[in-house]
């Protein structure tokens, strides 16, 4: 395991997420937060620029460069590219120094064993001394300041951009745990589709993005009106259109539902011995998709239990991860 007594600045965990990757470097805080995304040359048969400057490529890259997003729904999806992404982010971020760093990498829970080593070959292969695991549920209660040592229950439900995973926590270990291959980039193609079908105009994932922060509301109040800029399938002629917040709220409804449906599933599942546990404290409720507005109190309402909200949703599992990092009591927490 890690000992953090000597060369304080050279150690890393990394989450790894399908959107956005983050940093944090122990004793200097979150010093990465940047897109998943690295380009391609296929000319020269060689991987360049990771992050902003990759993902700024998208739509607007010539035949010989491709943008890879390596992760998709919360695994791995192209190992080559993910491999690359991984080697050239630990380059980046130990640029400079002559030791090779630790790093812990925060993944989650249901990745194959397949993944789990193709991210730990990746880190040595890019520079890293140690590679070890840590999952996303005990990173999210620990950023959060939870104690999951002690033999009580704690929910934990994480809704990233790939995936909706809820996990019982007790005793430094997971319990059990349900996972749903649908969460924050579903709900933008949901309102793709939906505009297609029933508007029949073409809206690009980026503007369903600033959509669904603008106008989603899963608990529909009132309405607003957004203008922008899409595709008439009819004309096949590019327009401006008025978007209104009760259609969008129509075509995220559906996804809202599927991840409600996940967290049933997990409470008519729990052992006799936790429902005391939950039902007193609630969930809590971690991811940048989580913060949608009005999907905490949609949950409730639904299952009639407490949602908490972390406070911090983007960066709680970095967060937790540093901390994790930073402390050896919680080394039993990491694996290879």
């Amino acid at each position: 395991m890690f000992s953090f007594i000597t060369s304080p600045h050279k150690y890393f965990a990394i989450d790894l997420g399908t959107n956005n990757t983050l940093v944090y470097q122990s004793h200097n805080g979150i010093i990465f937060d940047e897109p998943t995304s690295i380009s391609f040359d296929i000319r020269r048969s060689k991987f360049f620029d990771l992050g902003c400057s990759s993902k700024k490529m998208v739509g607007k890259n010539p035949k010989n460069i491709e943008v890879l997003r390596p992760l998709s729904r919360g695994a791995i999806s192209n190992i080559v590219g993910a491999k690359a992404y991984i080697k050239n982010l630990i380059r980046q971020i130990s640029k400079g120094t002559l030791l090779k760093p630790n790093i812990i990498v925060s993944v989650p829970s249901d990745l194959n064993l397949m993944e789990r080593n193709a991210v730990i070959e990746a880190g040595k292969e890019g520079g890293a001394r140690s590679v070890l695991l840590l999952k996303d549920p005990f990173a999210a209660a620990i950023g959060s300041m939870k104690d999951i040592s002690f033999p009580k229950g704690i929910l934990v439900l994480d809704i990233g951009a790939g995936v909706s995973e809820i996990s019982l926590l007790s005793c430094n270990g997971i319990v059990m745990s349900k996972s749903l291959r649908v969460a924050g980039n579903d709900i933008d193609e949901a309102i793709v589709e939906y505009f297609k079908n029933e508007k029949r105009i073409l809206l690009s994932l980026h503007d369903a993005e600033i959509l669904k922060k603008e106008l989603g509301n899963v608990l529909f109040c009132k309405e607003k009106i957004v203008s922008v800029s899409v595709k008439n399938l009819i004309t096949r002629m590019p327009e401006v259109f008025s978007i209104s917040s009760l259609d969008v709220h129509k075509a995220i409804l559906p996804i809202a539902d599927r991840i409600v449906d996940l967290v049933h599933s997990m409470l008519s599942s729990l052992p006799p011995s936790f429902a005391t546990d939950i039902y007193d404290n609630g969930i809590l409720l971690t991811g940048g998709a989580s913060m949608l507005e009005g999907l905490d109190k949609y949950i409730s309402h639904k299952l009639d239990i407490t949602i908490q909200p972390v406070d911090n949703p983007l960066q709680n599992i970095i967060l937790g991860a540093g901390r994790v990092m930073e402390d050896k009591k919680y080394n039993t927490l990491l694996s290879v």
